[in-house]
């Protein structure tokens, strides 16, 4: 093989690779960029030890380069991360002593709709 064949080769793959990463990178999730502000609502108490949320209390989801952000604050006072696809579907979460918090959501405009699931509360999420 001549070198300016494997230097072309050796391009392509490197041009190819590039595109990739940067495709992972993006995501399409970075265009939910933002801080949605919404309300938390108790659903299902499973042990006991859930707290209902102040009325009017306001809690920030942030997105930031496709990066999920929620801080968790009426049970555990924790930080659920995670990361929102191409079609606006989200899933952050955060391990705590008693097992782990997940939420589950998706953002359509400036609407975002999400259930929270801990070892022993179930909240509704919801922006106005």
């Amino acid at each position: 093989m001549t070198r300016s064949v494997r230097s072309l080769g050796l391009g392509l793959v490197l041009a190819v690779g590039t595109v990739g990463l940067a495709a992972a990178q993006g995501g399409g999730g970075a265009r939910y960029d933002g801080q949605y502000v919404g309300t938390l609502i108790l659903n299902k108490t499973m042990r006991g030890d859930c707290d209902e949320p102040p009325p009017g209390a306001q809690y920030p989801l942030r997105v930031s380069g496709g990066a999920v952000k929620f801080n968790y604050l009426p049970r555990f006072s924790t930080t659920l991360a995670g990361t929102v696809d191409a079609t606006g579907n989200f899933v952050a979460t955060a391990a705590i002593k008693s097992g782990t918090v997940q939420m589950t959501g998706r953002i359509v405009g400036r609407k975002v709709t999400a259930e929270v699931q801990s070892p022993s509360c179930s909240y509704s999420f919801r922006t106005e």
